[in-house]
């Protein structure tokens, strides 16, 4: 979130500037509000998400002397679903038949993901 506050609050800044300059160099004035009209759209959000998030850290701070966050170890699935949905964009281009098995890796890989990962949290709150 807050890269999400520094890119829209940096394209407000883009745009402020850039509708000045457009505004002052250009015959026209209709392009020059418009810059200024999304710089001010912009600089709602980035302000909005900062708002967000000092509103959230605030939160997390008292949630967290409460509650510990079960850790998830390591697992070969994300790697396995990665190469299924290359299988089915590859079966796609050359033949179908490579995109059928591309895609029965795609849904073990993701069903094998999700038990992996539901293992984890339910031994992780069993201790």
């Amino acid at each position: 979130m807050n890269v999400f506050r520094r890119i829209a609050l940096g394209l407000a800044a883009f745009l402020l500037v850039a509708g000045v300059v457009y505004g002052a160099v250009s015959q026209e004035y209709v392009g020059g509000m418009l810059f200024l009209l999304c710089a001010a759209g912009f600089a709602f959000i980035g302000l909005f998400v900062r708002h967000a998030i000092r509103e959230s850290d605030a939160a997390a701070a008292e949630a967290d002397a409460a509650y510990e966050e079960p850790h998830i170890g390591p697992t070969i699935w994300p790697f396995v679903l990665a190469v299924g949905g290359f299988g089915v964009v590859l079966g796609i281009a050359l033949s179908p038949w490579i995109a059928v098995v591309g895609a029965a890796l795609f849904v073990v890989a993701g069903v094998g993901w999700f038990r992996d990962v539901g293992r984890q949290w339910s031994h992780d709150r069993q201790h």
